[in-house]
């Protein structure tokens, strides 16, 4: 069985909607073009990099968060 090591720009977008819509009140944390800080890290010569898996790390400890403090 073979694994693909990386997601497609596409499958990371389709996550993110996915995420989104679990928690419709988040959405200015969840959307790109509100937040577009999502998933960005500065790199070790100070640029600015978008990095997939931290923005979906992001939102998954986010969804975590929100659905524990509403006692679900």
């Amino acid at each position: 069985m073979c694994f693909k090591s990386q997601a497609t720009q596409a499958q990371v977008y389709d996550l993110e909607k996915i995420l989104c819509h679990e928690m419709p009140h988040f959405w200015h944390v969840c959307n790109r073009g509100v937040n577009p800080e999502l998933g960005k890290i500065a790199g070790t010569t100070g640029e600015i990099l978008q990095s997939n898996p931290l923005a979906l790390a992001q939102l998954l400890i986010a969804y975590h968060m929100l659905v524990a403090a509403q006692g679900y």
